[in-house]
This record gives C-alpha cells, sequence and structure tokens, in this order.
C-alpha cells in the first residue's frame, strides 16, 4: 500500500464535496440575500411612501386636468373670438355699403379682414387729414386691392372720429 487508507481519501473526498457544496451555498446565499430582503421591504408598508405617492398621484391628475381646462378655455376663446370677427365684420360691411358700396364689394371687403395681421401693418396716421383726403386713401388701397389696409383705414377713421367726438363734448361741457 502506499500508505494511504481508502477511508481517508473518502474521508477527504467527502470534506471536499461538503466544502465545496458550502461555499456554493453561501454563494448562493449571497447572490439571493439583497433580492430576498428588497421583496421583504416591499411587502412592509410604508405610510410616509405611500402618503407621498398618492401626493405625487393627486398632483399630476390636478395638472392633467389644469391642462385639459386650458385646452378647454383656450377653444371657448378662439370660438368667442371667431364670433366677435363675424361681427366685426359684419359692421364693416356695413359702413362700406353706408359708403356707397354693393351689398356684394362690401362683403367682400369686409371678409378680406384680419386682426392679427392688421396689428402688424403700417398703419397711415390720418392726423390733420380731412374727410376728402381720408376718403382717397381708402379709394386708392380698394382700387389696388388692399383691402386689408383699406378696413383699416376705415376702422382708424372712425376712431379718430369717435375721439374727436369725445374731444369735442368735453370742450363744449366746459
Amino acid at each position: 500500500m502506499d500508505g494511504h487508507s481508502p477511508v481517508v481519501d473518502w474521508r477527504k473526498h467527502l470534506e471536499g464535496d461538503v466544502m465545496s457544496k458550502s461555499v456554493l451555498f453561501v454563494a448562493m446565499l449571497v447572490l439571493v440575500a439583497p433580492a430576498a430582503y428588497a421583496q421583504q421591504q416591499s411587502q412592509q408598508r410604508d405610510p410616509l411612501g405611500d402618503m407621498l405617492r398618492r401626493h405625487a398621484d393627486s398632483v399630476n391628475r390636478q395638472g392633467q386636468n389644469t391642462e385639459r381646462d386650458f385646452e378647454r378655455g383656450d377653444h371657448q376663446a378662439w370660438l368667442n373670438s371667431m364670433a366677435n370677427l363675424a361681427k366685426l365684420r359684419a359692421k364693416l360691411a356695413e359702413a362700406w355699403q353706408g359708403m356707397g358700396m354693393s351689398p356684394q364689394g362690401a362683403k367682400v371687403v369686409a371678409d378680406a379682414y384680419d386682426p392679427n395681421l392688421a396689428q402688424h401693418i403700417h398703419h397711415t396716421s390720418l392726423r390733420g387729414k380731412s374727410d376728402q383726403e381720408v376718403a382717397q386713401l381708402m379709394q386708392g388701397a380698394l382700387k389696388e386691392k388692399r383691402y386689408l389696409d383699406a378696413n383699416q383705414l376705415l376702422i382708424d377713421y372712425q376712431r379718430q372720429k369717435l375721439r374727436l367726438g369725445d374731444t369735442a363734448a368735453v370742450k363744449t361741457a366746459q
């Protein structure tokens, strides 16, 4: 014999198996422990966390509702502006008819008015101009089919008359 007993070899082999199984078990435990701990923590009730989540959900819902309300408000404002624009154009058509234009022509000219564009065009100063001079400016714009300009001249002319009327009324009241 070589001095090794089969029993001793078997023990060493068994100890080696137990040792490797123990190492494997410890390694598995190290890998699985964080997941088990996380699951345990998630199963425990966290009243503060739950309250914060509910509050965040509520704030999120309020934000969505506010956004929807703004969209509805914008839509309603747009609807109102379209109704006001239709009224304004109808009044412009009446004014053009009052100046001798045919109803169809007055509608074509009045329908060309766009307040958003009118804000960005050059406004001819009517200060110091006679009614005849203003009429010539309007006729020139109509001949050149610059209907937006013609409409704006008419609006500015009417505003000036109102301001002068207010000024005259104030002077006579004094």
